[in-house]
């Protein structure tokens, strides 16, 4: 169980800072909004997800699919977080 919730914090660890960074950014430029930051949160984190991984690093797939990550399941989880966060900005 830790070995898998630490592989996936290495995986999105690459994505979430420049998500964080980012999506402040746009927000603060469109008037901060908490609901203006967890819709950018949601598509800032898709498409550096893309970038990241599927650009730049698609050979570090095979690592975590060594570990027992699919390709789909990592976006599955990158989506998953990404709905969490947009919820929970939209309950705020």
């Amino acid at each position: 169980m830790f070995k898998s919730i630490s592989t996936l914090w290495i995986f999105y660890k690459k994505i979430i800072i420049p998500t964080l960074i980012f999506s402040l950014l746009a927000s603060c430029l469109s008037s901060f909004n908490i609901e203006n930051f967890g819709l950018s949160f949601l598509l800032i984190s898709l498409v550096l997800h893309y970038f990241i991984y599927e650009l730049r690093f698609k050979n570090e797939y095979y690592f975590y699919a060594n570990l027992g990550f699919s390709r789909g399941f990592l976006w599955g989880f990158t989506v998953a977080v990404c709905v969490i966060v947009k919820i929970i900005t939209g309950i705020l």
